[in-house]
């Protein structure tokens, strides 16, 4: 097998119907009230208030602590890497650390959660386990069932977490947020240790999670969209380019909806006028000509042609003067002038 199949190869494999996924079997559905998540509070300053908690927890001797941390090399030479270290009290018990292939920030430090949990619940006389992560979702996800990307280590942990329930109705778990900038007590331990192995890609297979295989996906579609965006002849004459306001052209993005949707996506109507303005497909006078439709071509202002370029720049008969550069400057605009770029209603109802 080629070394570029390889990386493309999805390794991980998926239990649709497993029985831990089933309504009313589910983890949280049997457990809701042992399972706890110390989310992060905004206007916490989280350092003070970890320092207390593991205070207590230390001082406790039926608590175990369990710290979780991942690596995620910039560089594709390195695989990631996922750690657990296992603590009672201020004794370490148990420390792993193993490159996890080709995945996701997500993927690994689930990977890391459902080791810290299988470790910790063979631990005697341990009825609270308390994990700390700086990874809330990879934690919530660690105790979903259903199809996803790391399925197989969710299911790991449900099964674990479910039979030692089952053992005893005071063992309860809570997943703890850590700041990973903190470099906080053992979870910068954890930190540390992760990081210490590096562990380099060769020719061999290694995992690649269906998550690692979309975003590379993605990331190959978005090269190619941010590529032939630059090509005048992919978007358009009439492409209207705008900038951010550090004067950087914008560029097609993915993430939350990309510049468009989620700068201007508050109104189906609003948004769809906008695109038409971006687009250069709005029915102005300029387009007439361009498809010879048998109506005025010239501004009301007196121009010889009414173009986007010129109702948005140069126009000073029916629309307020606003130069717009920028996404919010073509959104005031509009709210200015709703009727720019807009049919020319007949008086009969026909337009």
């Amino acid at each position: 097998m080629e070394l570029d199949e390889c990386v493309h190869t999805l390794t991980e494999s998926f239990e649709p119907f497993a029985p831990e996924a089933r309504p009313g079997d589910r983890l949280l559905d049997r457990h809701a009230d042992r399972l706890h998540f110390d989310e992060r509070n905004p206007t916490q300053d989280r350092r003070p208030y970890l320092a207390e908690l593991i205070v207590k927890a230390r001082a406790n001797p039926s608590t175990v602590l369990a710290a979780t941390d991942d690596s995620v090399p910039q560089f594709n030479q390195y695989q990631a890497a996922s750690a657990a270290i296992i603590y009672k009290g201020h004794r370490e018990l148990e420390r792993t650390c193993y490159v996890s292939g080709r995945v996701t920030a997500p993927d690994v430090e689930l990977n890391a959660i459902s080791y810290a949990v299988c470790l910790a619940v063979k631990q005697a006389n341990c009825q609270h386990i308390m994990v700390f992560t700086d990874s809330m979702g990879s934690a919530h996800r660690a105790v979903d069932p259903s199809m996803h990307s790391g399925q197989a280590f969710s299911l790991s942990v449900c099964r674990a977490l479910q039979e030692w329930f089952e053992a005893d109705d005071l063992h309860r778990i809570t997943f703890i947020y850590v700041p990973s900038a903190l470099r906080w007590d053992i979870h910068g331990e954890a930190h540390k240790y992760v990081t210490e192995l590096k562990v380099r890609v060769g020719c061999r297979k290694t995992a690649n999670s269906i998550d690692m295989l979309r975003s590379r996906a993605t990331h190959s579609v978005l090269d190619s969209w941010s590529s032939t965006s630059k090509d005048p002849t992919y978007c358009g004459s009439e492409f209207l380019e705008l900038q951010w306001p550090d004067r950087w052209p914008i560029q097609p993005l993915y993430l939350n909806g990309g510049p468009w949707i989620s700068t201007l996506g508050h109104s189906i109507t609003e948004f769809a006028h906008i695109c038409q303005c971006i687009t250069g497909h709005m029915p102005i006078r300029a387009y007439y000509c361009r498809f010879k439709i048998n109506e005025p071509h010239g501004c009301t202002c007196g121009a010889a042609l009414q173009s986007c370029q010129h109702i948005l720049f140069c126009c000073r008969d029916r629309y307020s003067v606003h130069y717009p550069c920028f996404l919010r400057d073509i959104a005031l605009f509009l709210k200015h002038n709703p009727m720019a770029f807009g049919f020319n209603w007949d008086p009969s109802g026909v337009g």
